[in-house]
This record gives structure tokens, C-alpha cells and sequence, in this order.
């Protein structure tokens, strides 16, 4: 019976010894061999472009229509049109809510 205790003991250990080992591994910290980030820049420019350029503002514009469309023909949903001009603010004012937010973290 102790053997078999020890035995358990013994794999416990090694496998907590193992673990360890392998997170060591994981979070030691390699050598950086520096690479400029501007191609994923570059790609995250272009969609921040997309959804805040003359696509965006042209979306933006429709759904303005619309909604003047639903509020002439009498068929307005507050609810849609609050949702529609909360999402255009956002949408536009993007920058300077991520801006607003990283100066007052202090970064």
C-alpha cells in the first residue's frame, strides 16, 4: 500500500515539477529580433479608414434619410432612430473617445 502512495506521491510531483518547468518555458522571455509593425499598421489604417470615410459617411447619410423617411411618414420607432444616431456618434467620435480614455489612464 505505501508503495503504491509513493508511487502517486512521486508521479504528483513530477508532474507539478513538469508543469512548472513548462510555464517557465512559456513566460521566459525570448530574444526580440525587432520587425517594424508597419504592415499590420497599415492594415488597420485602411480599416479605420473604411469604417470612418466616405463609405461610413455615406451609410451615415442614408440612415439619416431613412430616418427622416419613417419620422414624414409617420412610422418613426424612437427606440430605432436613438439607436441609429447613438451608433453614427460613435462611430465618428471613435478617435476621440479611445483619445479621451488613453489620456485619462495617463498613457
Amino acid at each position: 500500500m505505501t508503495d503504491h502512495s509513493n508511487v502517486l506521491r512521486l508521479n504528483r510531483k513530477t508532474t507539478v515539477l513538469l508543469s512548472l518547468l513548462a510555464t517557465a518555458i512559456v513566460l521566459a522571455p525570448e530574444f526580440a529580433y525587432a520587425q517594424s509593425a508597419a504592415p499590420v499598421e497599415g492594415i488597420l489604417e485602411w480599416f479605420v479608414g473604411v469604417l470612418q470615410g466616405n463609405v461610413a459617411r455615406s451609410l451615415a447619410i442614408i440612415a439619416v434619410c431613412f430616418l427622416g423617411f419613417l419620422f414624414l411618414t409617420g412610422r418613426m420607432a424612437w427606440q430605432g432612430a436613438i439607436s441609429i444616431v447613438i451608433g453614427i456618434a460613435i462611430i465618428f467620435g471613435a478617435a476621440e473617445l479611445v483619445d479621451a480614455m488613453k489620456s485619462s489612464a495617463g498613457l
